[in-house]
């Protein structure tokens, strides 16, 4: 299966917890990025996204004098560069979170987003159907009807039929 460092971004920024809010977000403005890393005598401690500098902006706070580290902490999740991607996906979606930085050893090594598995998406579908296409193959008799995705239209379909070894729907196969 597809693993973390497969897919995350190796190039990360990273702060010291002792700038202002204003600070990293001209630094997240002007690289066009929407989290950076912070990072306390060399070792990754949280992260700060847009949606952070928003939160104070919001209250009322002066983000020049607001310094990182006086930020509101939440978990600081992250990921293993061995990771299983999906893993990592269901994480990413029970808890919220569009960023995890990839730590190794105390080390970051890169950071994944929901922007790197939009973009590995089309490749891992595609690993998907081929593994279900071998699972139903062994399963499936060639007499039998099965549920998925046709191989003709790639519509969804309850009432798939093996013609010439591909699976058809019931419009694919004009029953």
């Amino acid at each position: 299966m597809v693993k973390v460092k497969d897919v995350m971004k190796k190039f990360v920024y990273t702060v010291d917890p002792e700038i202002s809010v204003d600070a990293a977000a001209r630094i997240m403005t002007n690289n066009r990025i929407g989290s950076i890393i912070v990072v306390d005598k060399g070792k990754p401690v949280g992260i700060v996204t847009d949606s952070d500098i928003v939160t104070v902006v919001a209250k009322g706070d002066d983000p020049k004098k607001v310094k990182l580290k006086s930020l509101e902490q939440r978990k600081f999740i992250t990921a293993s560069p061995e990771e299983d991607l999906m893993k990592v996906i269901r994480t990413m979606v029970k808890t919220g979170v569009k960023r995890m930085p990839v730590i190794k050893d105390g080390q970051l090594l890169g950071i994944v987003s929901d922007k790197e598995i939009m973009i590995t998406a089309p490749e891992m579908i595609d690993i998907l159907s081929e593994k279900l296409k071998a699972r139903v193959s062994m399963v499936a008799l060639p007499h039998q009807t099965i549920s998925g995705i046709c191989e003709l239209c790639e519509g969804y379909s309850d009432e798939l039929k093996n013609v010439s070894g591909k699976w058809a729907c019931e419009d694919c196969r004009g029953d």
